[in-house]
């Protein structure tokens, strides 16, 4: 979507929350529940291939496998 429209769909949703919810509510509250209804194509984009990817039977690592190597990469001891 082109800049100036997703300046005018911010806009828009902003008003209308504000009319609702009266005029507390932080711009940048206002803009996380904005983005969070309009995710930006390059996230859809990436979550139609994970679901893809899954449906296709790969699933990633498991997380015992991730965690362990990000606290070797990252000086972490390991949890009791």
């Amino acid at each position: 979507m082109p800049t100036i429209e997703l300046i005018e769909s911010f806009s828009q949703f902003a008003r209308a929350r504000v009319d609702q919810a009266g005029s507390d509510l932080p711009i940048d509250d206002l803009y996380d529940e904005w983005r969070a209804q309009h995710p930006p194509a390059d996230d859809l984009l990436a979550i139609k291939a994970s679901l893809r990817d899954m449906e296709q039977g790969e699933t990633g690592r498991p997380f015992d496998d991730f965690a362990a190597a990000f606290r070797s990469r990252n000086g972490i001891p390991e949890s009791p």
